[in-house]
This record gives structure tokens, sequence and C-alpha cells, in this order.
């Protein structure tokens, strides 16, 4: 007993020497299980997760450009969108297999990527889920550095279905998925519906600030649903810019379309854009269910919240009678009473206010799939 106490002090007044010394302090030498595991490649044959039987989803011009981005290169996209839809939230690759080893080799677009409001398994790491539809769990988390990292390593060889969630702020040069010699891989469950979960917004809905991939809101209801998420959240800039209803209108085969961006836009450009965002997402899909989604109760005073409120309750007064498929939802009491707790920094969820928000939208998500028959 005496003995590793005088270890643990040898440890900690190193790791505090090295701390004045300016030394980046390695927790991982003090607690085994907080070290990043390096993959053992040997028996790893390495395939492309573009290619079938993977499914990749999630990147609505991944097929034009085969690039991970979630827009296509279009010299009219605002600077900071152009940039943020390098990141690949809401991005998936889905399979089966019976490999024990479940590795990935990736390189990351910015691998020294900092946040002070979101941990990097939620910025820049990769989340892995085994169960298929209706069972999901996560099983697996992985920040990657550059390398070959191991992401799961199951008990046994046995046949199984995973879902791998990519980075949230983050983007992915490059990636491949490395599985035992010899396993067998085949395609995964087919989704619910060949229709699309479509959601243009800020920060929030882009997934800050999630713990890990997977928990972010988009990402939890789609796998409730088993459908495909189009994750069009741009941090700080969903701005209803004409271009992006373009953007946001371009998506094929949308079930439902969620329009969120009045944080970052503020009740100005509310009322003077947001009613022809809307209009352009109509056009070209008439009879699809659009929702305007408002009312997060941690906002800031400048974002003048009740202006928002009463701009778009306006229009939507205007354009419901012509447009019955034109819905709104105040989301003020999503979180609860004590939504104090489930914010990070103020303004941004963590993973309980992810949750109840989740949930929240659920509820309200399903009776609309059942009205329009999205689900088989």
């Amino acid at each position: 007993m005496k003995k590793s106490c005088v270890i643990l002090l040898v440890l900690c007044c190193f790791e505090l020497f090295a701390a004045e010394k300016g030394e980046k302090m390695d927790i991982g030498k003090l607690d085994k299980n907080m070290a990043a595991k390096k993959a053992v490649s040997d028996g790893i044959v390495w395939y492309d997760p573009t290619q079938t039987p993977f499914r990749l989803r999630g990147l609505e011009w991944f097929s034009k450009d085969r690039e991970f981005r979630r827009l296509p290169h279009d010299e009219g996209l605002p600077p900071a969108v152009d940039s943020l839809a390098n990141h690949t939230t809401g991005a998936t690759i889905a399979f089966k297999t019976d490999s024990r080893r479940i590795q990935v080799d990736v390189q990351l677009l910015s691998p020294d990527l900092k946040m002070w409001n979101m941990p990097p398994l939620g910025h820049s790491g990769f989340d892995l889920y085994e169960g298929g539809p209706g069972a999901w769990k996560v099983v697996g988390v992985t920040r990657v550095f550059q390398e070959q990292s191991e992401v799961y390593a199951a008990p046994d060889k046995k046949m199984r279905e995973y879902l791998l969630n990519f980075p949230m702020y983050n983007g992915v040069k490059s990636l491949r998925i490395g599985l035992d010699e010899g396993a067998v891989i085949e395609p995964p469950t087919p989704y619910a519906t060949t229709k699309k979960l479509v959601l243009y917004g800020g920060s929030v809905a882009q997934g800050a600030s999630a713990s890990r991939p997977g928990r972010g809101f988009l990402n939890i209801i789609g796998r409730h649903f088993n459908m495909e998420v189009i994750n069009l959240g741009f941090s700080g800039s969903s701005r209803f810019e004409p271009i992006m209803a373009e953007m946001t209108a371009a998506v094929e085969n949308p079930a439902l379309v969620i329009v969120e961006g009045d944080r970052n836009a503020g009740w100005q450009r509310v009322r003077d854009l947001e009613p022809a965002f809307i209009t352009t997402i109509r056009q070209k899909h008439p009879g699809v269910p659009i929702v305007v989604m408002q009312g997060n109760p941690w906002w800031g005073k400048d974002t003048n919240r009740p202006l928002i409120m009463a701009e778009q309750r306006k229009f939507m007064e205007r354009m419901q009678p012509t447009d019955p498929d034109l819905y709104w939802w105040d989301c003020t009491n999503f979180l609860g009473d004590d939504f104090g707790e489930c914010h990070i920094d103020g303004k941004h969820p963590n993973d309980l206010g992810i949750t109840r928000m989740a949930d929240a939208m659920i509820k309200l998500l399903a009776p609309l799939f059942e009205k329009y028959k999205v689900l088989k």
C-alpha cells in the first residue's frame, strides 16, 4: 500500500514539474484507461467504405464530387458555410460483418482542432453502434490522430450489424475500414423509408455540444426512425441566404424539412428572408411537410427572441392558409424547467439537453410521418 502511494506521489510530482516547464501532461501515464489505444494491424485487410456492401449516407452530393463534404462546391456559397460544409456531421457508414476487430485509418482535415466547449470525441471522433435498427447500442469510440485506430474488438466471431458515425466539427480527407482477414461483409438492414429527414440550421443542428457523434440529436432521430438524415447545420452561419434555400431544396426525396436557423439570422433576416427561404423549398417539394423549428430557451439577450417569434407568427399566419403542409414548433419547453442543467456553456446543449430535444422532436415527428405515410 505504502509503495503504491509513493509511486503515485512520484508520478504526480513529475507531471507537476513537467507542467511548470510548459510540457504537456499525459493523463494516460497516470490512468491507463485514459490512454489512447493504437491499433495492431497484423491480419487486418483495409476496405474502401464508399463501395458496396458498405452503405455511406448523409452526404447528399458525394456521388458527384466523391468528397466527404455536405455541399457541392459552389462559388456562391457564403465563405463560412463553404468551410463548414467540410465538416462531416450526419454522415454514417453501415454494414454487417463477422470480423472481431473493426479499425479505421483516417486523415482528418484539421488533426489539431481544439474547441473549448466540445470534447475531442465529439468534434473530431468516430463512434460505433452495434445491433441494427431498434437495437442500436454504442460499443466503440475513437479520436483519430492521423493514424490507424481500433474502434471495437468483439468478444467472438459472429455476424453483427454496425453503424459508424463521422465527426461533427471536423473534415475527413480519407477513410478506410479495417477488418480481420477473411471476414464476411454484408449490406446493412435497409432503411424503413427511401425518404430523407432534412434539417437546415446552426450550431445546435450541426451537433454542438454532444460528447460524441452518435449523441447529436439528428443522429439520435435517424437511428430511432431508421432513416437517412441530411444535416445542413452550419455553426453560427444559418442566415437564410437565398443560395442556402436552393441547397436545402436540392436534397432529393425529402420526407420532411426542418428549418431552424433564426438564432444566427436575427429578427430582421427572419422577417425579410425566412418566408422566401421556405417558399423556395416549397416550390421544389410541393406537399412535403416543412417545419419551422423555434424557441431554444438558452438564447442570449442579443438574439431578440420575442421579435423573432412575433415575426415568425406573422408569416406563418400569412402562409399557412394556402400551405397546409407548413408547421411551426415552439421549442421553448423542450428541455424542461431545469434547462440550466441541459447546456454546456449557456448556449449549446449537453448530452442531457440533446436527449430531451431528441425525445421531444420524436414525439412531434411520429404523427407527421404517419400522416404523410413516410415509414414502411
